[in-house]
Order: C-alpha cells, then sequence, then structure tokens
C-alpha cells in the first residue's frame, strides 16, 4: 500500500479526510471512516484494562489486523506473545497533537497508527536490545507498515500507515 506522508497534511487529509473538529475528533468523520478490530489474541493497555477492540482507519484496519494476525503465527501461543509483551498496548485512536509540536496532530488521530508496549519501547528512544523483537517490529514491516524505530528512528512502540 502506497500510504500518504506524515509531512504532508494535504496528502494525510485527502487519502484518510480529515478527523479534527474544534481540537477534538469530527463525529461525522469518525462514523465514516473509523471501523473496529477485535485483536486475534488477548491484549491489554498498557495501563491495565483489557483490550476488547482497538479502533483504526477503515482504509488500514486490515494492513493492522494482518500485522497482528503475523505476531500470533510468529510466537504461536498467548504465553510466548506475552514474553515478548507484544500484548501490551498504548492504543490506535487518539485525537491529540504529535509530541512536541503545538500544530501538527499524530497520526494517532487520523486512524492510522499502533503503539505496543510503550513501557519498555520510549519515545524518543533507539531500538536496542530488550525492546520489541526485530522478528515482531519485521512482521508489522512485512504487512505494509511502518516502524517508527527503523534505521535510528526514536519511536520504537509506534506503527503506522503514514510514509516518513
Amino acid at each position: 500500500m502506497h500510504w500518504p506522508n506524515e509531512r504532508h497534511i494535504e496528502e494525510l487529509i485527502e487519502f484518510y479526510g480529515d478527523p479534527i473538529l474544534h481540537s477534538s475528533v469530527n463525529p461525522s468523520w469518525e462514523r465514516d471512516n473509523i471501523v473496529d478490530l477485535v485483536p486475534p489474541y488477548a491484549m491489554r493497555y498498557s495501563w491495565g484494562p483489557p483490550v476488547t477492540k482497538l479502533r483504526f482507519h477503515r482504509r488500514c484496519r486490515d494492513a493492522f489486523g494482518d500485522a497482528l494476525l503475523a505476531i500470533k503465527r510468529l510466537y504461536g501461543t498467548q504465553k510466548d506473545i506475552e514474553a515478548h509483551r507484544l500484548h501490551l498496548t498504548g492504543g490506535s485512536l487518539m485525537v491529540r497533537l504529535m509530541r512536541g509540536s503545538t500544530k501538527s496532530w499524530s497520526i494517532h488521530s487520523y486512524g492510522a497508527a499502533l503503539d505496543i508496549d510503550p513501557e519498555r519501547n520510549p519515545f524518543r528512544s533507539k531500538w536496542r536490545p530488550g525492546f520489541i523483537p526485530l522478528e515482531a517490529a519485521r512482521a508489522f514491516q512485512d504487512c505494509g507498515l511502518i516502524w517508527r524505530g527503523a534505521n535510528g528512528d526514536c519511536d520504537p512502540m509506534h506503527f503506522q500507515a503514514a510514509a516518513r
């Protein structure tokens, strides 16, 4: 899939539509574009509650679903998935500014991103052993998603359906 470039707001809006209305999610945009994804294995938010569904833009939902299925196939059991902390998420759809920005909206605002194990894969950190396993990150990349921990980038928890 050819994703829009995250640095070109006009590309993002052309591809995903404009999710923002007065600094919160536009209800009509959300109704028309956001769909649920029930994870193929048990997940929970890093702060504790179980995840019953993740919410993504309809144009990238399948890529995230395929990536999570690939994780399930790669590790096989819930116990092994949990041993690698791949059951922990910081969430998907969240209308908010990019960290450190006062004007640019996060790719999460478009329903086009997912964070995995934010506690052990912190923002502003380059990937290193002990972070998300490289084979798990590759599973997301093989499904066409962009890993923000690749090539020395500094957000190893973050996978997105937007080019850099």
